[in-house]
């Protein structure tokens, strides 16, 4: 049977969708793959506040148990509502993050994916009192 040109079209066709998806498949960016993203900060690291204090006791403690870290949470939020300075939104961002991580310790998956990304940005906000996801 000789081949038609609508034949090599088609074959043509078939060979670009698979070229294509090789290619996406080489591209793709996966969230647990390669080296951690870098944080570089553009400006210093501010100064030791009341809010990021109280952040950082609450992101000690969670794993911890309700009992105990719902008090930290508690203080945590009472020193955001008192904060008045250009933080707040970097401050809510890794409340927002922490919150997301006790989710997952209340309602364990076997997905892990979850635990560590807010592992990273958790550990970004201590480390650099910063909101990381910009």
């Amino acid at each position: 049977m000789p081949l038609k040109p609508r034949h090599f079209v088609l074959i043509a066709v078939i060979i670009g969708l698979f070229a294509f998806n090789l290619w996406r498949n080489r591209h793709r960016v996966s969230p647990t793959a390669g080296p951690a993203a870098v944080v570089t900060t553009t400006h210093p690291v501010p100064v030791q506040s009341p809010a990021w204090s109280a952040f950082d006791h609450a992101a000690g403690l969670r794993d911890a148990a309700a009992d105990i870290f719902d008090p930290a949470l508690k203080t945590f939020d009472d020193q955001v509502a008192a904060t008045h300075d250009a933080t707040v939104e970097d401050l809510k961002g890794c409340r927002t993050w922490l919150v997301f991580y006790r989710q997952g310790i209340n309602h364990p998956s076997t997905d892990t994916q979850w635990k560590d990304r807010s592992d990273r940005h958790l550990n970004g906000c201590v480390k650099f009192h910063l909101d990381t996801t910009s």
